[in-house]
């Protein structure tokens, strides 16, 4: 069996992002079944800023930049998290991870195959959507809460996840979380997202 990815804890980013943008509470005119439309129709989309891991086992933080090109995602993570200059590469099937000369490829498609490799049990499959504060489909939702405005998701629970959006701002006519807590068991993922680039298709 493989050992551990050196670089796990990048792994983890996957799974998330969010917070911090121009504009805070904001509100919308539009119901919950409009404005989930519309996040819907959002395949394309980058957004940056800073993410911290927590399990009992490992601590870490990165800031990080995240494109998405429909099923495509790619990711590069600096700063702390151990490592340096590492990029992430998936087409929804496959999570490819570079690290300098170090690279690593693992299916997605196998639901331990990262928490084997990596020591962590994350939903990188969820995360394009939840970060758009959207319900990933295909996973049955077991908790969905507005917030005060019925058209935001305060509270998300799919698979025993729970996703708490904790901040939303305005960029041009979308209006996307800026900061939200990822929380299963004894891992939880924080994210602030600094800035969204969001083109509607």
């Amino acid at each position: 069996m493989p050992g551990k990815l050196p670089l796990a804890s990048a792994l983890l980013v996957l799974l998330l992002a969010a917070c911090a943008g121009p504009q805070s509470r904001p509100t919308t005119s539009a119901s919950w079944e409009d404005h989930s439309a519309r996040l819907r129709e959002l395949t394309v989309w980058a957004a940056d800023g800073k993410l911290a891991l927590r399990s009992p086992q490992q601590s870490e933080s990165a800031s990080f930049q995240w494109s998405q090109h429909g099923v495509i995602t790619r990711l590069y993570l600096s700063g702390p998290l151990g490592v340096a200059a590492t990029s992430l590469y998936s087409d929804g099937k496959t999570l490819t991870v570079r690290q300098g000369e170090d690279v690593a490829t693992l299916d997605l498609t196998d639901s331990g195959e990262l928490e084997r490799r990596t020591g962590w049990d994350l939903p990188l499959l969820a995360l394009p959507h939840w970060l758009k504060g959207l319900p990933a489909p295909g996973i049955a939702v077991q908790r969905m809460e507005p917030g005060p405005d019925p058209a935001l998701l305060q509270v998300l629970q799919q698979d025993n996840w729970e996703i708490h959006f904790e901040d939303y701002a305005n960029y041009g006519a979308m209006t996307l979380p800026t900061r939200l807590t990822i929380q299963r068991r004894d891992t939880t993922v924080r994210l602030i997202i600094r800035n969204w680039e969001a083109a509607s298709r």
